[in-house]
């Protein structure tokens, strides 16, 4: 993870929420994100979150995958895969 956080110059707030996605494997939403980074300690705002994971999105680093319920999950896309 560290090549990757140093090669795009990720934030703080990006590093935890890519830590985060490589280590849930599963799609999980901004806010479920949001509460699990906050209940270790991380102060970030969830507009904060939305916006990181768009910034890695575009980035091409995660992935957004589209609910029926209209709330988009998030999943790390491996270099590997």
């Amino acid at each position: 993870m560290h090549d990757l956080i140093n090669e795009i110059k990720l934030r703080p707030i990006s590093q935890v929420i890519l830590k985060y996605l490589m280590d849930h494997r599963e799609p999980v939403d901004a806010e479920t994100i949001w509460l699990d980074v906050k209940a270790n300690g991380a102060t970030f705002s969830i507009g904060s979150i939305y916006g990181h994971l768009k910034r890695m999105e575009d980035a091409g680093i995660i992935a957004k995958v589209p609910k029926t319920d209209r709330k988009a999950l998030y999943q790390y896309i491996s270099s590997n895969a």
